[in-house]
Formats: C-alpha cells, sequence, structure tokens
C-alpha cells in the first residue's frame, strides 16, 4: 500500500526458495529424475544431419568451440535458407541451451514444431529449458510465468517431479501455502528424498506461524540433508519462530508484535482484521482455510512507497498499526490478497489482484489520468510484478488496476466474481474463466475505459 495514495501492495516472493533451490538443484549427491536430461548443457548433442552440406559442417565446428552464441546464429542462418529442415533449429536450440538463454531454445524449438514433431531429444531439451527458465522467473518474482511453464512440462510428463515442485515452489511464492502444501506433501509422500521440497515445506510452515510443522518438516529435510547451509539457515528461523510470542488470535487470524507495541495494539489490530475478514468472506464467497498471520512492525520489505505487503504473512509497519485511520483500509487490502491466494490457487492475474485489493478496501476512482497514459492499459495484462517500478509508474499501474476492476464490479455483481474464483480454483484457464463468469474481456473493459481518457 502506497504512503503517498495508501492504495498500493506488494506481493513479496519467497526469497530464501529461490536460494534454496538453486544450492541444492546441482549436486552431484542429488540424482535426476529418470525422464530428465543432464544438467549439464555441454551433454546435448547436435542432431545428425549428413546431406546438409559445408555450412552444415562449418556450423558444427564452431558449435565445438566455446563460443555456442555464435555456433546459434550460423544455424539460424542455415534454418533461413532451408526452412523445411528441422535439424537446423534443433542444432540451433542446443547451441542456446549450452549458452544458458532457454527463452531462446524455446522460442527455436516452437519454430522446429512447426516444421515436425519433436523428437525424443528435442522434447527433453524443451523441458529442461523450460524448468531452468521457470525456476529463474519464480524466484525473480514472476510466480505465474514459473508455474505456467512447470504445468506446460506437465503436460508432456505428467509425473515428472522437478515439474511438481516448480508448480508447488510457485503457489509458495505467491503467499498461497495451503495449494503449494498440498503439491508438495504429495511429492515428498512419493518421493521423500526430495530436498528441495522439504525445505519449502518447512518455509510454508514458518509462513502460516506453525512452529510444530516447521520442526518436523526440518526433522526430515535434517535427516536427508545433515549440516548443509539450507538447515543451518532454517533450523535458526525454526527457533525464532519457537522464541516469538504467541501473540493474540482468534479462529481466523493471528496478530504477533515483533518489536516493541504499546499495550493492547495486538488486539486492536485482530479486531480491526476480523473485521475485514467479515467482509471479505462473503464479498468474495471464499475464506481462507488456515488462520492468516498479521506481523507488526519489523519492516516491510517493501519499496519505500508502499506501507504494507502481503508474503503469505501480512507486514504491518508500527506506525500504520497504531493510526486506526491507516490501518482499516490497509488490512481490508492485504487481507485481499490472502483471501484470493487461495480462492484463486494463485491464478488470478496482477492487475485483477491489485485491483480488487483497492476495490475491497473502499477506494474509488474518481477521475482518469490523461490519454498519455493510456499505454498502461495496454501493459497491465502482461505485468507479473510492480517491484520494478518507480513510485510514479507504480501510482499510474496501481491506477489502472484499479480502474478497470472497478469498470468490471460495476458492470457485474459478486456472484460473477465468485463464480470466476471457483473456475480458477477448478484449474480453467485464466482467460476461459474470466469469459465464463463475466461475459467479455480485458480488451473491452480496457476500451471502455480508453474511451472516458
Amino acid at each position: 500500500m502506497r504512503k503517498s495514495t495508501g492504495v498500493a501492495v506488494l506481493v513479496v516472493a519467497v526469497c530464501l526458495c529461490a536460494f534454496l533451490w538453486v544450492a541444492t538443484r546441482n549436486r552431484k549427491s542429488m540424482p535426476a529424475p529418470a525422464s530428465a536430461p543432464s544438467s549439464a548443457p555441454d551433454s546435448w548433442t547436435l542432431p545428425s544431419n549428413p546431406t546438409a552440406g559445408p555450412r552444415w559442417d562449418s556450423a558444427v565446428a564452431v558449435s565445438r568451440t566455446s563460443d555456442p552464441r555464435r555456433a546459434a546464429h550460423l544455424f539460424l542462418g542455415g534454418e533461413r535458407d532451408h526452412p523445411t529442415d528441422a535439424a537446423w533449429p534443433q542444432a540451433e536450440a542446443v547451441c542456446w541451451a549450452r549458452a544458458g538463454n532457454h527463452d531462446s531454445v524455446l522460442a527455436t524449438l516452437d519454430r522446429c514444431l512447426s516444421i515436425a514433431p519433436l523428437s525424443p531429444q528435442a522434447l527433453l531439451l524443451r523441458r529442461f529449458s523450460r524448468l531452468q527458465l521457470g525456476f529463474v522467473l519464480t524466484g525473480a518474482g514472476q510466480s505465474w510465468r514459473g508455474r505456467q511453464l512447470g504445468e506446460a512440462v506437465l503436460q508432456d510428463f505428467p509425473d515428472d517431479t522437478d515439474a511438481r515442485l516448480l508448480v508447488g515452489y510457485s503457489h509458495a511464492v505467491d503467499g498461497s501455502s495451503p495449494v503449494a502444501e498440498s503439491i508438495l506433501t504429495k511429492l515428498v509422500d512419493e518421493h521423500p528424498a526430495q530436498l528441495q521440497a522439504w525445505a519449502i515445506l518447512v518455509q510454508c510452515a514458518l509462513r502460516r506461524g506453525d512452529a510444530r510443522s516447521a520442526d518436523e518438516r526440518l526433522a526430515q529435510l535434517s535427516g536427508l540433508d545433515p549440516g548443509s547451509i539450507e538447515v543451518q539457515a532454517l533450523r535458526q528461523q525454526v527457533a525464532a519462530l519457537k522464541e516469538r510470542r504467541n501473540g493474540t488470535s482468534d479462529d481466523h487470524l493471528r496478530v504477533v508484535c515483533v518489536e516493541t507495541c504499546p499495550q493492547g495494539l495486538e488486539s486492536d489490530v485482530l479486531a480491526t482484521a476480523e473485521d475485514a475478514w467479515n467482509f471479505l468472506r462473503p464479498s468474495l464467497g471464499f475464506e481462507p482455510t488456515d488462520p492468516v498471520v498479521v506481523l507488526v512492525g519489523g519492516g516491510t520489505r517493501a519499496p519505500h512507497w508502499a506501507a504494507a505487503s502481503f508474503d503469505g504473512q501480512v507486514h504491518l509497519p508500527l506506525d500504520v498499526a497504531q493510526d486506526p485511520v491507516q490501518r482499516v483500509p490497509i488490512l481490508r487490502h492485504e487481507l485481499t490478497h490472502a483471501f484470493l491466494a487461495q480462492a484463486a490457487s494463485g491464478r488470478i492475474p496482477l492487475w485483477f489482484n491489485e485491483g480488487l485489493a483497492q476495490y475491497f478496501q473502499g477506494e474509488r476512482i474518481q477521475s482518469l489520468p490523461g490519454s498519455s497514459t493510456a499505454g498502461w492499459l495496454d501493459s497491465l495484462p502482461s505485468r507479473r510484478t510492480f517491484m520494478d517500478l518507480d513510485e510514479d509508474q507504480a501510482q499510474l499501474a496501481y491506477h489502472y488496476s484499479l480502474a478497470v476492476t472497478q469498470e468490471l464490479m460495476e458492470l457485474h455483481n459478486t456472484t460473477a466474481l465468485e463464480s470466476y474464483l471457483g473456475h480458477l480454483r477448478d484449474g480453467l484457464d485464466e482467460p476461459e474463466a474470466f469469459r465464463e463468469s463475466f461475459g467479455d474481456d480485458y480488451a473491452h473493459l480496457s476500451s471502455r475505459i480508453r474511451a472516458r481518457l
């Protein structure tokens, strides 16, 4: 929630989980799944193309040097001259994989697929690049895109353990701990040696403030990987959670001051949060299955223009908690994110997530910016984070998110919203869920707003 306008919030990524995955992913002691390609890109082999001639041979020779990018461009040139020969783009994809450019691998394999079905090695190469890129994007705060890549792998390899890990991890980053824990608990039940899954499960329990579950899961991880850096870091966090005061709680919420608070503040925050909970439950037709933790004080890990954040727990600065005028709308805003994390299974677009949080906190658009800012209407659907924006840009992003959401909510009732969230929980593709529930799409909504600029 922005300090200047009181209408913005960040969904902060779970950075430690990214560290855990990167740190453990390349360990020699961790075997790859049976269907997985080697984690060493240099092991990928070029397809054979015995009739391609000297140009092919020259590109192959360059591919054996330390400059895979140059080789990729040579194969790209050959692809342009031989548009019906799938060997050229497949060889290019191998070179991009060796260079670590997984976006290019996937784009090249898409071109290859337009020529002919992918070979078994190309299918595995696509799997490899989807997973590599998916974990990087999720760790960088683009969990929605990372989850899409994991789900794409599962289309080809339904039992792929790494893809299931990626999907669970992306839900954890979104703050949707129950969804993440359901996926990852099933994964470790079937594959108990999954170190990364155990580590993320510990983090999920920490975010719920559940020291007992965190301790039990950490014991499993410690038995598999004693003395590791990850185990040591998590052990410190579990110990800190055990030492933390229980705080003040009811059936839905737990409020904990993580620094010195005035007497009675926890109870005041709990009462405000409970009012917000009772407002949101009928508005969304849903409520989280696990209590939501509200941490008062201790910082938000958000940009300077944000006054609060939600990352599976609500982080509420002490000065905001002490001011009832700020506390009421901010808690409605943050708890909307907590509700949506589970109500939409982490699949709601960022603009709608942020727009609903502002809408339910009571904000309404009174006037629109000038037409020179209309580009934000086009950019919002593709944005997966606002964390990279400065304060002025963030204000426009949130302003337009609210404008489109307000337009939608004024055209429909909360029953349509409940239907939309239910479709997302059932796994329906987001654009289809949107059309099924609202009978419209983002383009029509934005055009209505553009007409008024």
